[in-house]
């Protein structure tokens, strides 16, 4: 077989083929560069931009205490939590409460996350304490951003385990829903996702539902 004759004939092929492999490559290229991103075609198609309507003309601090009853979210273990595994072990916890009354204004759904570090152990060990750290809390009150709650922040929480279920407690000294004096109770359930475990290591574990009261006076 003539390499230079093969060459020569890519060369001087027919336009229209030679465009067809080039719009070809360069859909291959926006797939791969979308992979790269950590994303999709299909799924950035999917995830328009939404502006914001009205810009909110009064801030809304909230007064009361709030119960909120259903709550759903995430644990992630950075790195993997299992015995012997690396220190220091950071451990976040992401949740949405929803089912909420009481406050002034009533928040239809309340955001939580927190972040703190231990040695490294599956299970962790509680007591004592699993960890410590800074809650934070925002508000939805619907619609948002008008009007919108101000968030909040519980300095000092404590996370501890009381069975299948994680409590954390503590006090919101600053933002909306204050209570210097009464502290707050919010208990969880993960539950470990997929085929984990601690001789594997876990990842990453999915809040369920809540349990006990529920949460309380946040």
């Amino acid at each position: 077989m003539n390499m230079h004759r093969n060459i020569a004939a890519v060369r001087h092929g027919p336009p229209r083929r030679r465009s067809v492999r080039l719009l070809l490559g360069a859909a291959g290229a926006i797939a791969i560069a979308s992979t790269a991103m950590g994303g999709s075609l299909a799924t950035a198609a999917t995830h328009a931009s939404h502006p914001v309507a009205a810009v909110p003309q009064a801030d809304i601090v909230g007064a009361g205490l709030v119960r909120c009853t259903q709550a759903t979210g995430e644990v992630g273990f950075s790195p993997a939590a299992k015995a012997g595994g690396a220190n220091p072990l950071t451990v976040s916890i992401w949740f949405q409460a929803s089912r909420c009354t009481g406050g002034k204004p009533t928040p239809k759904t309340v955001i939580g996350n927190i972040s703190f570090q231990t040695n490294n152990a599956c299970p962790l060990a509680s007591p004592p304490a699993l960890g410590m750290g800074t809650l934070n809390l925002t508000y939805n009150y619907p619609p948002v951003p008008s009007p919108m709650i101000d968030p909040s922040v519980a300095p000092t929480t404590t996370v501890t385990q009381v069975g299948a279920l994680w409590v954390l407690t503590g006090q919101v000294t600053a933002g909306s829903y204050p209570d210097l004096t009464t502290h707050f109770q919010i208990w969880l359930r993960p539950v470990v996702i997929g085929a984990q475990n601690c001789k594997t290591g876990l990842t990453s574990e999915y809040i369920a539902s809540t349990g006990g009261p529920g949460l309380v006076n946040i």
